[in-house]
């Protein structure tokens, strides 16, 4: 198993988010852009393929052999991937909406940040709850938008989930002595810490811990956080992506990692002696979204609605979690051993996460915050 992606992207451009409600597409001409009880009808003609973004290599042959192969089969339209880097394609699929143009997607999967500003600015087409049932079946907390009501149409969902707990290599520390975010502080711990390098990943855990709102007077408001940050830096030996921290994981070059489950998978895999431990304090939770793009054709857009239903579907989801690594919304999923025994790491369901107290990403805040958190944690960190 090898998970490549991270939990949360760099800044992102949102001037047109603020004072706009999530709600959908404000095209009215676009399938799916009607509310809860209308449903588009079947287009007469199908479309020759979907164009879906993805992220390349496991997550991309994982849902072609799932989602994409039985949607597929039951509609006799072809998934045609496109990898495109995430940051790349969305802002060339933006200047494409923004102009008029047909995108060059029909979907994507991406941060849930970008998302948020899409529907924000009414440039995503609403799911339609009768065309992805599965809709009513999932995990709210953690599959719906931000500020999403129920029973209306989503203006994009959130198929997994992952979370962030710290990832102990146990032949150079006690896990059970690594269980808050001020245990990170310990003299023991020197030039020893792996730390990613989106601020998301430690910022609201140790928000948590402190007892910090980030709704208070965004973004001065988090200053306390930047603050305890920096007190890291004497333990940190290294600030890195995904990739970096597996490395460092699996070499032993640190005895304790921050960053999201898949890396400790990694790790795990690559033959490291690894702990998970979900912080008591303050474990975070996020999701990446899928979401259809404003401007394609009817037909397009109505079995781009139809696909998420099979992204939800138990089946495609049980495997992806076993493939992948990433936590299932739809309770009827079946999960690997190591997620099902360690629910305070891997929660699916509302009453695990309010068993963690888990944070989970305030996904509407990061979206107007961003640039200026991130800005914050890497002065903080020494970066």
């Amino acid at each position: 198993m090898r998970i490549t992606r991270v939990i949360a992207v760099a800044a992102v451009s949102v001037l047109a988010v603020t004072g706009v409600s999530a709600c959908g597409s404000a095209n009215t001409n676009q399938a799916g852009s009607t509310g809860s009880s209308a449903i588009p009808s079947e287009p007469p003609a199908k479309p020759d393929r979907l164009v879906v973004r993805i992220w390349s290599g496991d997550q991309e042959k994982v849902y072609a052999d799932t989602a994409a192969a039985k949607f597929t089969k039951d509609t006799g339209i072809p998934i045609v991937w496109d990898t495109t880097d995430e940051a790349v394609s969305y802002a060339k699929l933006n200047q494409e909406i923004s102009s008029g143009q047909r995108p060059s997607a029909d979907a994507s999967f991406n941060a849930q940040q970008r998302a948020y500003t899409n529907a924000a600015r009414g440039w995503t087409i609403p799911i339609s709850p009768r065309l992805a049932p599965n809709l009513a079946k999932v995990t709210a907390e953690t599959a719906a938008p931000a500020g999403h009501e129920d029973g209306t149409a989503w203006s994009y969902v959130n198929p997994y989930t992952l979370s962030v707990p710290f990832i102990v290599r146990t032949d150079k520390v006690d896990p059970a002595t690594v269980k808050t975010w001020n245990d990170l502080f310990k003299p023991e711990l020197a030039q020893s810490l792996a730390v990613d390098t989106i601020y998301s990943s430690t910022a609201f855990g140790f928000a948590q811990s402190m007892g910090v709102n980030p709704a208070d007077n965004p973004p001065a408001g988090m200053d306390p956080v930047w603050a305890k940050i920096a007190g890291l830096r004497p333990n940190l030996a290294q600030l890195g992506s995904n990739a970096d921290v597996v490395t460092a994981l699996t070499d032993g070059s640190v005895k304790v990692a921050i960053s999201n489950t898949g890396s400790g998978i990694q790790a795990i895999n690559a033959g490291a002696p690894i702990a998970l431990v979900a912080p008591t304090d303050g474990l975070y939770v996020v999701g990446d979204s899928y979401y259809i793009h404003k401007g394609i054709p009817d037909n397009n857009a109505y079995y781009a609605q139809v696909f998420a239903n099979y992204l939800l579907d138990p089946e495609v989801q049980s495997a992806v979690a076993d493939k992948l690594g990433l936590v299932p919304v739809n309770p009827d999923a079946t999960v690997p051993k190591y997620m099902a025994d360690n629910k305070a790491v891997f929660p699916r369901s509302a009453d695990d996460l309010k068993a963690d107290e888990a944070i989970v990403a305030p996904i509407a805040l990061m979206a107007k915050n961003d640039e200026a958190w991130q800005k914050a944690f890497d002065g903080a960190i020494g970066r």
